[in-house]
């Protein structure tokens, strides 16, 4: 009998570890402006509509060495100050994640740009990535859309912005998920065993 609850409790500990992993897996990581990335001819403004952002999630910045990207407060969003930036990125290809639920604030560190539509709010929704509402759009992993930007071309189709997180989500939840498998399956053999 005793055997019998030991192996019980390893296997709902397993099916609690999976349900962890799973629910870590659905994080989606955003391109901003698509495949015009953060630049001035991105339609910013329209870009996050539709989209549903989580904790767990992650924004993905590329642009060029004219632009940064500056994470602010909502008062110096609203006037496109940087003079007291929470964060500065300037290398060109900047990974945001969103750690907290919250609004978000990113303007472009030349301020005319900012002006010109080169900044996002971004409303970061709950504890953790959490599938979409029924009705509402979902993030697909190879989707062709058409990118939202101000010179959208409609004959070329473009790769949706809302990809499942590979480099983070799903292989960095495996790495974690094979290093405790691999050094804790002699513990979870003895346990099974005696």
């Amino acid at each position: 009998m005793r055997k019998a609850s030991r192996k019980l409790f390893i296997f709902n500990l397993c099916i609690i570890f999976a349900i962890l992993v799973t629910r870590r897996c659905n994080a989606t990581t955003y391109f901003v402006g698509d495949t015009s990335g953060w630049d001035i001819s991105s339609d910013l403004e329209s870009w996050p509509l539709g989209k549903r952002f989580s904790v767990g999630d992650v924004l993905m910045f590329q642009y060029s060495s004219t632009h940064s990207v500056y994470e602010v407060a909502k008062d110096n969003f609203q006037s496109c100050s940087t003079t007291d930036p929470i964060r500065t990125f300037t290398n060109g290809n900047t990974t945001v994640a969103l750690s907290k639920p919250g609004d978000r604030f990113f303007v472009c560190g030349n301020r005319l740009h900012c002006f010109a539509g080169m900044r996002l709010t971004v409303n970061v929704e709950g504890n953790g990535p959490s599938p979409a509402p029924v009705g509402a759009p979902q993030a697909t992993p190879a989707g062709i859309l058409q990118p939202s930007s101000k010179k959208n071309n409609p004959a070329t189709g473009v790769a949706s912005s809302a990809a499942h997180v590979v480099g983070r989500g799903l292989r960095g939840s495996m790495k974690y998920f094979v290093y405790l498998m691999v050094f804790n399956f002699p513990l979870i053999l003895y346990f099974v065993n005696n």
